[in-house]
């Protein structure tokens, strides 16, 4: 009875061992805000950062031929969910900055153009974390009308990026899923 216990625990205890020091492995090379000057900041750049990897990997994924690709006529294309993530983009960061919003071009129709303005957008908004601190996330912001404070902003910037990001999981390069 031993024996037949032993086998089972023993290879379930190695494996359980190798996972675990896999999954330690892999968080090594993560950012740990509890370590960082301004940890709620950084937290916030963290998840900022992540969400907006994953869209600008999501548009140069899909080919150009897809940007126009609504799943139904009344949810945005990807082209127009990338334009949204960027105009949005601009208009709280420049809320934080405590600037007027940069001028917004028109939608942009090419693939090349929908990109050089996403990334624009997320240069821009790198000036707003740039520099910002723990001691500013309570200060005065608007938000459409709606005093508040700029952790609010920031939070919703991440938080507006993250469904994006989804949608672009969504509608990836090999188009829509059955």
């Amino acid at each position: 009875m031993f024996r037949s216990i032993a086998r089972v625990v023993v290879p379930v205890g190695m494996v359980s061992v190798s996972v675990l020091a896999s999954l330690a492995n892999a968080q090594q090379g993560m950012p740990n805000p509890i370590t960082a000057p301004n940890p709620l900041t950084m937290t916030l750049s963290i998840f900022r950062s992540n969400m907006q990897d994953k869209i600008m990997k999501s548009a140069v994924a899909m080919p150009e031929s897809k940007y126009s690709y609504r799943p139904t006529k009344d949810v945005r294309s990807f082209a127009e969910i990338v334009n949204h993530v960027a105009d949005i983009s601009y208009i709280l960061c420049s809320n934080v900055k405590g600037e007027a919003t940069p001028g917004m071009a028109a939608a942009k129709g090419s693939k090349a153009e929908i990109m050089a303005y996403l990334k624009g957008a997320f240069d821009y908004c790198d000036g707003a974390y740039s520099g910002f601190t723990d001691a500013h996330l309570n200060d005065a912001a608007d938000f459409w009308g709606v005093k508040t404070n700029k952790m609010f902003i920031l939070t919703q910037l991440a938080n507006h990026d993250a469904p994006s990001h989804k949608s672009g999981d969504t509608l990836d390069a090999k188009g829509p899923r059955e």
